[in-house]
């Protein structure tokens, strides 16, 4: 049992001994390499509707990938938040724009889709951050470029990415910071978002509840749970399984805010994944991390893993909940990322926690492939068919979409506050035959799939009722019912 604990610990060190997420590792890269990336001149166009989205849908924006032309592929009707990434600050409160800033296709891109444009700020050194944190001339200047940036280019919004932060730093200090801040930002600008970038796991002191009672949201960065500094290969963002994963970190380290204020957290998700040369083909086999010997290789971004890597043998890890692929040259070589499959279920949770919405790290990385977008759009939004009738009510249901369908439609509905609701299927005759929600819920629009694959109905026509008790008439209970056709 002891040895056990010991190794659990030696396992918990090594994954989080470096402390260097991959923000840090490649803003590093990419500031090294920035006199050899091409900047792209094509100019942006965006056809199409913004799309009703039921959840936050949060975008970083690197400037390396901006240089070559990632705006160009990124569907602004599919976002809520665009995060400009990034304004390097100093230990003195300056901030440094990132490459060739203003971002005027951006910047316009965002605005004419009702896009909020969001101000990244970074630092990465323990020592200049205490010195932020802890300094008022130093905070001041800060507030003062934020607020100039601010209003000179309408951001909606700051996300605040320190990392490497000292432990003592971690509680009081850095809730204060965030205090002063949000109370400087509420007289430059009405309604300006203050976010975190927020670590998966909380090791070192955190106080993630009362930081969520000061920032508008946490973006979770529910990746780097395994990497370069692992002596194992492993997935980067594991769903369960493992010793760390995502369903560990909300149900955990995040759990109070889980509990009480689930619609404050972002899940942050990877568009990238680990690539390590090994001595097995094993998952989870063991690697050298030695310098003279280092068996990680780098990381890939979506776009360079699918038509790159796909066409060795594709495995799913079951106890991850991801995919990774290996082959063999003169060693075994494996890749460990996210696709489709894998962040679909992480959608899934997100939905099923009630939490605010998803992250992605990065836009850009997905190049200009749509699958990735494809899922948004399944999961998050409301499809353009839906008839959407603005009706003088507490409450909207929309007509389910597609309709007929086999095996499966989406019903839509929006509450216009917190209410209980109640969704059943009734058939021809009005008995029941399914219950689907019964539950409280949040005011906004709400999507739920229905499956008749875990029912056996025939044929027909059906009917689906929402029924509300709102918190302003908590005796009153309002309905609507549909009509909707299940064709085998």
């Amino acid at each position: 049992m002891l040895r056990n604990l010991i190794l659990l610990l030696i396992i918990a060190t090594k994954l989080y001994a470096q402390n260097i997420s991959v923000h840090q590792i490649q803003s590093n890269f990419y500031s090294d390499k920035k006199n050899t990336i091409t900047k792209q001149s094509k100019s942006f166009s965006f056809e199409g509707n913004k799309k009703l989205l039921t959840k936050s849908i949060f975008g970083y924006l690197p400037w390396w990938e901006y240089i070559v032309g990632a705006n160009q592929n990124i569907r602004y009707d599919l976002l809520t938040h665009l995060s400009i990434f990034s304004f390097e600050v100093d230990s003195l409160g300056n901030l440094k724009d990132p490459l060739n800033w203003p971002w005027i296709d951006v910047i316009n891109a965002a605005s004419q889709n009702n896009v909020k444009l969001i101000l990244a700020i970074t630092n990465f050194s323990p020592n200049e951050i205490h010195k932020i944190l802890t300094t008022t001339e130093v905070k001041q200047k800060l507030f003062e470029n934020l607020s100039s940036r601010i209003k000179e280019y309408n951001f909606s919004g700051v996300n605040i990415d320190f990392e490497n932060v000292r432990d003592e730093d971690k509680n009081l200090i850095i809730t204060n910071f965030f205090v002063e801040l949000k109370k400087y930002l509420n007289q430059v600008k009405p309604n300006v978002e203050l976010s975190f970038a927020s670590p998966s796991a909380n090791f070192g002191g955190w106080n993630f509840e009362s930081l969520v009672q000061v920032c508008d949201y946490l973006f979770v960065m529910c990746y780097d749970y395994y990497g370069s500094w692992n002596d194992f290969t492993a997935p980067t963002a594991p769903l369960t399984g493992t010793l760390f994963n995502i369903t560990k970190s909300f149900e955990n380290d995040y759990g109070t805010i889980v509990k009480a204020q689930p619609e404050k957290l972002i899940l942050g998700v990877p568009y990238y994944g680990n690539y390590w040369k090994t001595k097995s083909k094993d998952a989870y086999t063991k690697v050298d991390t030695t310098k003279t010997n280092r068996e990680w290789v780098s990381h890939l971004t979506y776009e360079q893993i699918i038509p790159t890597y796909e066409q060795y043998e594709k495995l799913w890890d079951d106890l991850s909940k991801t995919p990774w692929i290996r082959w063999y040259d003169t060693k075994w070589n494996q890749i460990w990322y996210d696709d489709e499959n894998s962040l679909s279920l992480k959608y899934d949770f997100a939905i099923q926690k009630k939490l605010k919405g998803i992250g992605i790290w990065a836009l850009g990385y997905d190049g200009n492939r749509n699958e990735l977008w494809n899922l948004i759009d399944k999961k998050f939004s409301v499809p353009s068919a839906v008839e959407i009738e603005e009706l003088p009510s507490e409450f909207i249901l929309y007509q389910n979409y597609p309709n007929p369908f086999n095996p499966e439609t989406i019903i839509s509905y929006k509450l216009s506050s917190s209410s209980f609701v109640r969704l059943k299927i009734y058939d021809m005759l009005g008995n029941e035959v399914a219950q689907l929600i019964n539950e409280i819920q949040q005011e906004g629009i709400h999507n739920y799939t229905f499956s008749t694959l875990h029912y056996s109905l025939p044929s027909g026509v059906y009917f689906y009722k929402l029924e509300v008790q709102t918190n302003t008439y908590p005796s009153a209970k309002n309905y609507q019912v549909k009509k909707m056709i299940l064709l085998h």
